[in-house]
């Protein structure tokens, strides 16, 4: 596993085996919600090149997701990644991962709603 895939794994609050996806999600839902349910973005991470495509791909559409939803950043609340890497599903605060590619980017929370949140 390359440094920045570790990074971000490393963010996880919790994991299960993928094959286990759909119970392990419904039980993330309820735990990370509280009294109602949470919502789970999920994330299939490619082999290669993983910083570029976070940046790239996943960081705009995750932002205008949010934003949209109402989960506003930096906050981004009752979100949570499921992120599968490998044959294990990675659980990370949608908050935390936006922290993180923040930091990677250079970008403020303020500069990303700006570039990617809804028009």
């Amino acid at each position: 596993m390359d440094t920045d895939t570790d990074e971000l794994l490393h963010l996880a609050f919790a994991q299960s085996p993928a094959n286990l996806a759909n119970s392990a999600i419904t039980r993330m839902r309820a735990e990370v919600g509280g009294d109602g349910l949470a919502t789970s973005y999920e994330v299939l991470l490619p082999d290669g090149n993983v910083r570029a495509w976070l940046l790239d791909t996943l960081l705009p559409r995750l932002v205008d997701y949010l934003e949209s939803m109402g989960a506003k950043l930096p906050g981004c609340g009752g979100v949570f990644l499921s992120v599968f890497h490998g044959d294990t599903l990675h659980f990370l605060h949608a908050r935390d991962v936006i922290a993180l590619l923040s930091r990677w980017s250079g970008l403020s929370t303020d500069e990303l709603k700006r570039r990617y949140g809804p028009r």
